[in-house]
């Protein structure tokens, strides 16, 4: 045999150790041994897993299986477009001074006390929003006419009938007789929202019966409002 056939057959020999060693190296290695590009998930499932180191991609999806166990370290910020029933896609807290919402400092009988206009994240949500202050009645309880002093509180949502929260405050006349009712502050409701359009929410005031007037202040101390949004 020549020495260009023994060369040829030598070659071959040594391309076929070398390819054997690299199918060994692919196929017989624990795959948790090397990093691999991901370019094929075969039968994916929603179950899958698939993480990135930020060099190269690690796919993993064993179709019927459930990562309860599984840990997800984000380091940078997390953007969902979807949520599960229950979970909070979004909390606002607000205090007088927070730009866009809206806080009275002055004596009223009846009006918007506070407004804020929120824009949802998701179009399938329950949209639930609190809110407390600070307020004194001014006056006091008429006992020659035996009058109740009474006002009225309520969330209301701009452009749509009736309210989500109301609450109502009594001032009696008569000894021990003032006050037997739940006070207009704090105040909760809940909106079901189905659009990603601004939605105005209005904290009201009336005045039931009497002739008394509300002082509201608006230091951030005095008021505050939460808007937490789940998905439904």
């Amino acid at each position: 045999m020549s020495s260009l056939s023994m060369n040829k057959v030598r070659g071959r020999a040594l391309n076929a150790n070398a390819q054997n060693t690299n199918n060994y190296s692919m196929w017989m290695e624990p795959l948790s041994h090397g990093d691999y590009p991901l370019t094929h998930i075969t039968n994916p499932t929603n179950n899958a897993v698939v993480t990135s180191n930020g060099v190269k991609n690690v796919a993993v999806a064993q179709p019927g299986l459930l990562y309860n166990q599984a840990r997800l370290d984000v380091s940078g910020s997390v953007n969902p477009t979807r949520w599960t029933t229950g979970q909070t896609v979004n909390t606002v807290f607000l205090m007088p001074g927070d730009t866009s919402f809206i806080q009275i400092n002055t004596n009223i009988s009846s009006g918007t006390v506070a407004s804020y206009t929120y824009t949802p994240r998701s179009n399938n949500s329950k949209i639930i929003v609190e809110y407390s202050a600070m307020y004194i009645v001014g006056g006091n309880t008429d006992n020659t006419t035996n009058t109740t002093d009474s006002f009225i509180s309520t969330i209301d949502v701009v452009g749509v009938s009736g309210s989500i929260g109301k609450r109502e405050q009594q001032f009696r006349t008569g000894d021990g007789a003032s006050n037997r009712s739940s006070t207009i502050f704090p105040i909760a409701g809940a909106y079901n929202n189905s659009a990603l359009t601004p939605i105005v929410f209005n904290i009201n005031l009336s005045r039931n019966n009497g002739n008394d007037t509300i002082q509201f202040y608006n230091m951030p101390y005095d008021a505050c409002m939460k808007i937490t949004e789940i998905a439904l």
